[in-house]
């Protein structure tokens, strides 16, 4: 008969767990239904049990020591397979994805007849809410988002970073293009996409693109604004303005010709598309599949696009 090891205290587990992965006893208090002192004690009698720290507190917040981030994702695992025990049994082919409705619209739903040639067993359900994702509530397998991968999810795939450039529809080029090329920026008709304009991750703005072609000019108002970017991409189709589009997103239309470039300049952003989801160990064989499938189709667009042409710029 195999014995095992003495366990720490299951309780101990859950509040280092919580707080490792949550970056915040107060968070993994919320989360446990407990106050964070009761979760700084059961971290110290985890320490205590180990002979080893495991987490050390400093003016940024909590910081893992290695013992702590060796440990974490085993433990993140355990106890999606702990959880995964106890529930009803999901339809392993059924796979529910979060994902943007720009992203879904323009890059994902194009890409998604190759999937079910390849896979013609496996079901999506994609919901397009924007929402923050909580595994552990949400009845979610995997999400994509967009950002600088900040994400305190077990698993975190980089997909793609982004690029952006200025575009219009062939119509409108001819007016628009020799402003561009005569440096009389004053009179472009812009449209803004305010999701670009602020926030922790900020992303490449109009502002950058003026100041690489033409430092001292001033940047026009915009004709247009909106908070998201399928409806900025709808307004340019419809020869509203110029977009200071999303390449990713842009790559159909630019291959069909339905927008066009302006001009060279492209600038590259610090944020990209990341799909998200619980530990590897907690995913369905449906999930492990468009995974797989997703990665290489993010290399191939990557491989793709790798090439940079002379006009790219680092931001």
């Amino acid at each position: 008969m195999k014995t095992r090891q003495p366990l720490p205290p299951l309780n101990s587990l859950k509040a280092f767990e919580a707080t490792a992965r949550l970056k915040s006893m107060a968070l993994a208090a919320k989360e446990l239904h407990v106050t964070p002192s009761a979760v700084s004690q059961q971290i110290k009698q985890l320490e205590h049990h180990l002979g080893q720290r495991v987490i050390t507190q400093s003016r940024s917040g909590i910081v893992l020591t290695a013992y702590g981030r060796d440990a974490l994702p085993k433990l993140s695992q355990a106890f999606d397979l702990l959880a995964g025990s106890f529930h009803h049994p999901r339809d392993p082919l059924l796979v529910r994805i979060s994902v943007l409705p720009s992203f879904a619209r323009f890059w994902l739903n194009p890409r998604l007849p190759a999937f079910f040639r390849q896979h013609p067993t496996i079901r999506l359900d994609i919901d397009s809410s924007p929402k923050l994702i909580d595994f552990t509530f949400d009845d979610l397998d995997l999400a994509i988002r967009y950002g600088k991968g900040h994400y305190e999810t077990p698993l975190c795939d980089s997909l793609m970073k982004e690029a952006h450039q200025a575009v219009c529809t062939p119509r409108q080029y001819p007016a628009w293009a020799p402003l561009i090329d005569a440096g009389d920026f004053a009179r472009l008709p812009l449209i803004g996409d305010r999701g670009m304009l602020g926030g922790d991750d900020q992303d490449v703005t109009w502002r950058e693109w003026l100041h690489a072609k033409a430092p001292e000019s001033a940047l026009p108002d915009y004709r247009i604004t909106y908070t998201d970017s399928g409806l900025s991409i709808d307004a340019a189709l419809a020869h509203q303005g110029m977009l200071l589009g999303r390449l990713v997103l842009l790559d159909p239309l630019l291959r069909e010709q339905k927008l066009v470039a302006l001009d060279p300049l492209t600038l590259r952003s610090e944020l990209g598309y990341f799909l998200l989801g619980p530990s590897l160990a907690g995913l369905s064989k449906g999930a492990q599949k468009f995974r797989q499938w997703l990665l290489q189709e993010a290399a191939a667009y990557q491989t793709q696009h790798h090439t940079q042409s002379p006009g790219f710029s680092d931001r």
